[in-house]
């Protein structure tokens, strides 16, 4: 066939999800031959801990066999050490000279520290596929053509649904949601992935309730959503957010009888607000973490504070846009939050404290003080 389009789609794929399905299902619908090719050793994750390649490979394919024109290439785990773009594509383009790099739209703002990028925009056009929570903006066209690339936007989506997500799912019984079943069946049979499901046994201890544990599990979705817009640490994100109401259900009059000990602002507590130290104090003696920017991420979450990192601002933040919440203004905080973290924070504030004022309700010292810390150096410049 002349002029036969050839996709290439590359990633880590530990393990492969519905949302890599989603893109190579896409592409195989667009372009004469989709190649997809998982890595050795990502040179953005030389560390993580991964299934084998050939444990990857052989999933893939599996959930590759039904698209008639998708390969899978064994070609960057025969190679030894990490997997460089730029070599794989100097290496495909030598057969397929019509070639497409296909990247998700999260990855635009990061070409710049791809290795030999030069070398991939001679030789490939880059095909942008708009992501979940990063839709391809004026400013990532900016960015394209700054470096040079020629690109094309994919007129579909890829669906949600993170690999690091993986092992939330399995904590909370959902990993079917998350990945095809060939894959679940590999994840269920063999017991990987399994590093939260202590969670469970907290939440059976302090009560938390099936439509609660709904709740945290949609918080990590956005929480993690959001560590890819503001390159906060993933594993610190669903920490918090796994524990952050786990003591909902629990008083700290309750938990000093059981022998838990509370310091003084706990006892001042509002009842609203109570399960931020219940939670807080679960999450140190129960869980055993000792992360103080976690801990402190817990005890905020409901009130907000002031001199928040962005790591305590997210999981405030998800708590309150997680899919499952309805209130008035949360659609337009879902999308401003994708490019102002400060500024979707101040509306989160400024409409807690408005249905606050409409129930005459006490409004939390800490939220007041949030908010005007928010203000004073978003003006300032001074946050980031």
């Amino acid at each position: 066939m002349l002029n036969k389009r050839t996709a290439l789609f590359g990633g880590s794929f530990n393990p492969p999800t519905k949302a890599h399905l989603s893109v190579i299902s896409g592409a195989a619908a667009r372009f004469d031959k989709v190649i997809v090719m998982p890595a050795a050793v990502s040179p953005f994750k030389p560390d993580a801990e991964k299934l084998s390649g050939d444990v990857r490979y052989g999933m893939l394919k599996k959930i590759c066999a039904p698209y008639g024109n998708v390969e899978v290439s064994h070609y960057e785990l025969d190679g030894s050490g990490i997997s460089y773009t730029y070599k794989t594509v100097e290496h495909i383009v030598k057969s397929e000279p019509d070639l497409y790099l296909v990247i998700g739209s999260d990855n635009v703002r990061e070409l710049n520290r791809w290795k030999n990028l030069e070398s991939i925009v001679e030789r490939a056009c880059l095909y942008v596929v708009p992501r979940p929570f990063f839709p391809v903006t004026e400013r990532d066209e900016e960015v394209l053509k700054n470096l040079g690339c020629r690109y094309e936007i994919a007129d579909f989506s890829g669906s949600d649904g993170a690999s690091t997500m993986v092992p939330v799912a399995v904590a909370f019984g959902k990993l079917r949601e998350i990945v095809p079943d060939a894959v679940a069946d590999y994840v269920e049979s063999n017991g990987l992935y399994g590093e939260y499901t202590f969670i469970n046994g907290i939440y059976d201890r302090f009560g938390v309730k099936q439509s609660r544990r709904e709740h945290i599990y949609r918080t990590v979705k956005a929480a993690v959503s959001l560590c890819s817009i503001y390159g906060v640490s993933y594993k610190k994100a669903i920490t918090a957010a796994l524990l952050h109401d786990s003591g909902k259900y629990v008083t700290v009059s309750e938990m000093e009888k059981m022998g838990f000990v509370f310091d003084n602002e706990a006892h001042g507590a509002s009842p609203p607000v109570e399960h931020c130290y219940t939670s807080e104090v679960i999450a140190r003696d129960v869980a055993g973490e000792h992360d103080p920017e976690i801990l402190r991420a817990i005890r905020l979450h409901t009130t907000g504070g002031e001199n928040m990192t962005t790591l305590e601002k997210i999981v405030f933040c998800a708590d309150y846009i997680e899919e499952g919440r309805t209130t008035p203004n949360v659609q337009r905080i879902r999308k401003k939050i994708i490019t102002d973290l400060n500024g979707a924070m101040l509306d989160i504030l400024d409409d807690t404290i408005a249905y606050l004022n409409g129930k005459n309700a006490v409004i939390d010292k800490r939220t007041i003080a949030c908010r005007e810390w928010l203000i004073n150096n978003i003006k300032k410049g001074e946050l980031h």
